[in-house]
């Protein structure tokens, strides 16, 4: 490296921007989990419950917890551990973990989508389908690449 001050600096700078980041991230997260229990709880004091908006709470809670991980992610892999030789067992494991939340995430929202569709227009039926074909690929496509990382450590 030609410059050790200016690479200091780029990486202090990067750290910061990941830092304000994760903690926005984490704001916004922590938002969406208040207003959906606040919203539940609306709902379940009041006459307007069903079920299709408790699952839309919790389609909104999983998301919120996707984000949690993200930032966490970032915060720790970025910025805690950069520079840090990390073995491959633990970065799959990592980003497993993330893959999960996000298809568990998109299954959920694919289901969700689907009951709804199916209570009001059928016709409407290919795009909630297309949802949980694309977050089952999804799923299929992190077992592969876990399976094939998995063998090519032995």
């Amino acid at each position: 490296m030609q410059d050790n001050g200016l690479t200091r600096w780029i990486i202090y700078l990067s750290n910061f921007g990941y830092v304000v980041g994760c903690v926005i991230l984490y704001f916004v997260a922590f938002g969406i989990i208040a207003a959906s229990v606040l919203s539940i709880i609306r709902d379940l004091s009041s006459a307007s419950f069903t079920v299709y908006k408790l699952l839309d709470e919790v389609g909104l809670l999983v998301f919120s917890i996707a984000v949690i991980d993200v930032s966490k992610y970032l915060m720790i892999e970025e910025v805690l551990k950069r520079g840090e030789e990390r073995a491959p067992q633990e970065t799959r494991k990592a980003l497993g973990k993330f893959a999960i939340i996000i298809a568990t995430a998109l299954s959920l929202e694919g289901l969700v989508l689907t009951i709804e569709v199916a209570k009001t227009d059928v016709t409407k039926i290919f795009y909630p389908i297309g949802v949980l074909v694309s977050s089952t690929i999804f799923i299929l496509g992190i077992g592969s690449y876990q399976k094939l990382n998995a063998a090519s450590d032995e």
